[in-house]
């Protein structure tokens, strides 16, 4: 199997490469890591698809729901403080 590595679109700040081979069954599968300002923060396991471009397709659209999941929860202060528990909890 051949492997070829290839950046994946993300916003400003954030990296994503993809790794995507073609199995002996001939659907592609692969691995992608994301990372922010050079730190990883995710490895993304990309499953058998059909083509190329739906592995492609499917790498993309994982990294986006990553990063806009992790982006507006991560700051400074939400770091530190956590989450509120109320006290009836």
């Amino acid at each position: 199997m051949d492997t070829v590595r290839l950046d994946i679109h993300v916003p400003e700040g954030w990296a994503c490469w993809i790794e995507l081979a073609r199995t002996h069954h001939g659907t592609y599968a692969g691995l992608a890591e994301l990372s922010q300002h050079g730190v990883a923060r995710c490895a993304l396991v990309i499953t058998q698809q059909l083509s190329w471009e739906s592995a492609v397709e499917r790498a993309t659209l994982r990294a986006d729901h990553f990063v806009r999941q992790w982006t507006p929860q991560r700051s400074p202060a939400s770091e530190v403080s956590g989450t509120t528990i109320p006290a009836d909890a």
